[in-house]
């Protein structure tokens, strides 16, 4: 009888442990310090890495879908910032004919924490309009900032 119970014990606890996983965002040192899960690293390099991409893909036939879909990845400080300077590109006026694309090169989590993290992106671009085609190397720090268990751009930096 008692191991029949002992069994059936064991068997629970191997049910729950399987429907709920150990992978926490976060674990902490012996010394009390947040360590980052493999899959909290791999989140805030994809939103880096899609930011930049969203930034190097600028399109002059949707500047609109360009605007909202950089926005989308944004917190609401970063937003103010973006709209202020899009506004001023749009001043420019913007060519239907521009088109940009991104390339990753590298990229890696600097620094993480539960509600921030920054990332370092290495990307090039290239933008072709009716005056030719531009090549450009960029190297961005990106902070991110988790909001309502998302994580969004909160600054960009170009590094040398």
């Amino acid at each position: 009888m008692i191991v029949t119970a002992l069994g059936v014990l064991v068997a629970g606890v191997m049910v729950y442990r399987a429907s709920h996983p150990t992978d926490k965002p976060f674990s902490l040192s012996n010394s009390g310090q947040p360590i980052p899960a493999e899959s909290e690293r791999h989140q805030v390099v994809a939103v880096a890495e899609q930011f930049c991409l969203r930034m190097d893909s600028v399109d002059g036939s949707d500047v609109a879908g360009y605007k909202k879909r950089v926005s989308e990845l944004l917190t609401t400080k970063q937003k103010a910032k973006f709209d202020s300077s899009f506004a001023e590109f749009e001043k420019l006026g913007v060519s239907k004919d521009l088109k940009g694309t991104g390339t990753i090169l590298a990229s890696g989590v600097a620094d993480i924490d539960p509600d921030s993290a920054t990332v370092l992106v290495a990307h090039d671009s290239t933008v072709k309009d009716t005056s030719g085609d531009t090549d450009r190397h960029y190297r961005w720090t990106v902070a991110l900032r988790k909001v309502h268990g998302d994580w969004l751009v909160d600054d960009f930096t170009p590094v040398s």
